[in-house]
């Protein structure tokens, strides 16, 4: 047959073991106890064990070979076996054990049990009525190591028993604990844990301003009766720094010089006024530069009379290059369309030389894309928002045209140059304060303020802004339009102390007379709370209600 090995401590107590016995699987159980095991080495708690298993129904079997437990496990009627090989065995009793005979009377039976008492070591006989913990608690001296010799003892006066103040102090502990938590429930129950909330749907009519306003740069102060708000123009300039290849030319050879002979056309009434020198000569797209004064007189020829030049005029080329050299070329005087000249020009060669052009600081503008144009802008009007005090004119957001600069500058010799291009971002804006002011004042002529008050902490949010006229950068007039909503006023902190203390339903009754109130809820919390508690553990929600109709002025 299959058994329960249960392997016991030093450190077991008795009532571990019982524990250990009672939570065995199978009936039979071996019990492998350690040397020198105290807790079995006393006939209570060996008769206490015997009692366990009885009560279990286990077959325990003490698995040891101390001559101390042996004759104690054979008063308690226990089995032992050296090791969990042996066949178990139990050991010879050194007090004779008698089973109770059913037919003697009762007197002899009480007898029969003095006697034994009188037998057994230091009172060993159990007192059923008291539990096993009880029992192995109170039980404090060990039974000595060497096989009990039976002798008799005195039988001891049952009406002397030892208190157990153990017992006294555990159930004294355990009260006070008892009181505290039932004190500290009490303080949660009543003070702290009581809880209400109440929701309160009033009716909410719908408000809308619409007024002009005067945007002045040079006013100190708002002027609420002519509409007129300071105003200030923010300024912030974008800049972006850029290195660009030099893509143009120039040709620095030498200029072609030449001459040419003018012709004002036919004889009139009067003479011609004279060119003076460095006007401008062109033929085929090339520019020349007259180097002297033309005079014109009139001159006859093949019977035709013609103003012409007294004399040749000597030009010069604008610029260096041999494309300037021309053989009988006609040439157009600028700002003379009546005057015409031919002649030639030679002597010019070519240098060309690479210099930064109008093209290329074009090209660096184009670079700034609008993303970051736009990016830039909103991080401008991010900075301003920021303000608690500014409101910004979003509409009145413009951007300058780009401005470049370029070390070397246009037309000077390089290879690479270095462009900076600034685009300045301005904003008009207003203080926050007086703009509220403004709009406060224009919603308030339409409701009783006594009664009614406005939804919007912060009117200003929400607002349509557009720009009617503009004089100036600072000056302009602005169309505002604000939509809102009044609901009736409540006085929170006074409500609070009017319900404290009511039940749900006369806390509807007395919050539903408030004028504008359509809908009453009461939460209270915990399940146990009937009443409202103070006013510091009740929340008061209002939520607002849109009616179709409108509040007259």
């Amino acid at each position: 047959m299959t058994r329960d090995v249960i392997y016991l401590d030093l450190d077991d107590e008795i009532t571990s073991v019982i524990d250990k016995l009672e939570n065995a699987n199978k009936k039979e159980v071996a019990l492998v106890l350690p040397k020198r095991a105290a807790f079995l080495q006393s006939i209570v708690n060996m008769r206490l064990l015997q009692r366990a298993a009885e009560d279990a129904g286990k077959n325990v079997v003490l698995i040891t070979n101390e001559s101390a437990i042996l004759p104690l496990a054979g008063a308690a009627g226990l089995q032992v076996a050296k090791n969990l090989q042996s066949p178990p065995y139990t050991p010879p009793s050194p007090v004779p054990v008698k089973e109770p005979d059913r037919a003697l009377s009762s007197a002899d039976q009480a007898a029969e049990e003095a006697d034994e008492t009188a037998n057994d070591d230091a009172s060993a006989k159990i007192d059923y009525s008291r539990s096993i913990g009880e029992l192995a608690a109170g039980h404090e001296v060990e039974e000595p190591e060497e096989p009990i010799a039976a002798k008799p003892t005195a039988p001891k006066d049952k009406r002397l028993r030892v208190p157990n103040f153990d017992k006294f102090r555990l159930m004294l502990g355990l009260s006070v604990l008892a009181v505290m938590a039932l004190t500290i429930f009490m303080l949660l129950a009543i003070t702290i844990l009581p809880k209400a909330k109440v929701t309160i749907k009033t009716s909410s009519l719908p408000l809308s301003a619409n007024f002009a306003l005067t945007t002045d740069g040079a006013a100190k102060s708002l002027n609420e009766e002519k509409a007129i708000i300071p105003a200030v123009l923010q300024t912030k300039d974008q800049t972006a720094t850029q290195t660009v290849n030099a893509t143009g030319q120039q040709n620095n050879g030498e200029k072609a010089s030449g001459s040419v002979t003018m012709s004002a056309g036919a004889c009139g009434p009067s003479v011609p006024a004279d060119i003076p020198a460095g006007a401008g000569l062109s033929s085929s797209s090339l520019t020349y530069i007259t180097q002297t004064k033309t005079s014109f007189a009139p001159v006859v020829s093949g019977g035709k009379c013609t103003f012409q030049s007294t004399s040749s005029t000597p030009i010069k080329a604008q610029i260096g290059g041999s494309k300037y050299n021309v053989n009988s070329a006609t040439f157009s005087v600028a700002g003379y369309p009546s005057v015409t000249a031919s002649g030639s020009a030679s002597g010019g060669t070519d240098n060309i030389a690479t210099i930064l052009s109008q093209a290329d600081i074009d090209g660096a503008k184009q670079k700034i894309t609008s993303s970051d144009t736009d990016k830039f802008a909103e991080e401008f009007k991010k900075s301003l928002t920021e303000k608690e005090d500014i409101y910004l004119i979003t509409p009145t957001l413009k951007l300058s045209e780009p401005e470049a600069t370029a070390t070397p500058a246009v037309g000077q010799p390089a290879t690479t140059a270095a462009v900076t291009v600034k685009i300045t971002h301005s904003v008009l804006t207003v203080k926050k304060n007086d703009l509220k002011k403004v709009i406060t004042t224009q919603l308030n002529k339409q409701i009783d303020s006594q009664k009614q008050k406005l939804v919007d902490e912060d009117v200003a949010s929400g607002l349509s802004v557009s720009v009617q006229s503009q004089t100036s950068s600072n000056n302009m007039t602005l169309q505002i339009s604000k939509d809102t909503s009044a609901v009736p006023v409540i006085d929170v902190e006074s409500l609070k102390k009017q319900i404290t203390g009511l039940k749900s339903a006369k806390i509807r009754e007395t919050i539903s007379s408030i004028p504008g109130v359509k809908e009453v809820d009461v939460k209270m919390s915990p399940f146990w709370v009937a009443k409202a508690p103070k006013p510091s553990k009740i929340t008061v929600v209002q939520e607002h209600v849109k009616d179709s109709g409108s509040i007259s002025p």
